[in-house]
């Protein structure tokens, strides 16, 4: 396996297969995939794995990768970039899953902050993305930490439901997310704020 790159707690590296009954724990479980459409069995584990990390390895340089707790050495999730669908056409994503027992540590926003670093710099990206559900409040006040901006879209699901999108962007040359907490706190609060607001309009059929 290859590490990727290393945070002050954690260490980021390519999966291997055997790294899949664990990272199974996650996507087959139903608690951690609730705002999935449901959770994955251990093939469909494998075949999601096979195209956003070993295939995008050989292909595109980059994919999830594994996320490595350095005190223990213990695998607790994954977070990486994958290539998604937005308003623009294909962009360069940062998507995570960590272990339930492993939340509440801040180890998401260490990741995925690396990862957006390592796209604009040493990837050569102009922009990176994170695509978030407003139902998903956790994922939403991360991606607030991590990116400079948002905005929201509509899009079409695999199984033709229309559905609302928020999308948060980060770009090169642009200013970066000052890093302190206040600022931090203040972005996540907003963006809460503006998916209640959203949620709320679409239940109401605006």
């Amino acid at each position: 396996m290859r590490g990727v790159l290393e945070t002050e707690r954690l260490t980021l590296r390519e999966i291997t297969k055997a790294d899949l009954p664990i990272l199974h724990r996650i996507l087959g479980d139903a608690e951690s995939m609730r705002f999935y459409p449901r959770a994955k069995s251990f093939e469909e584990t494998e075949t999601w794995f096979e195209k956003l990390a070993f295939r995008s390895y050989e292909q595109n340089g980059f994919g999830l990768w594994g996320v490595v707790e350095k005190v223990t050495g213990e695998l607790v999730g994954d977070c990486g970039i994958s290539l998604q669908p937005t308003p623009k056409g294909l962009e360069p994503e940062i998507g995570y899953h960590l272990r339930r027992e492993w939340l509440g540590r801040g180890y998401a926003v260490e990741a995925a902050a690396a990862c957006r670093d390592l796209g604009l710099g040493r990837l050569g990206f102009t922009r990176i993305v994170s695509i978030v559900s407003p139902e998903n409040i956790p994922s939403l006040r991360v991606a607030a930490r991590i990116h400079q901006r948002w905005e929201t879209y509509r899009t079409v699901t695999a199984a033709g439901k229309e559905v609302d999108r928020f999308l948060f962007i980060s770009e090169r040359g642009v200013g970066e997310p000052t890093g302190s907490v206040s600022n931090a706190e203040t972005r996540a609060a907003m963006v809460e704020a503006d998916a209640l607001l959203l949620t709320r309009r679409r239940e109401m059929g605006s």
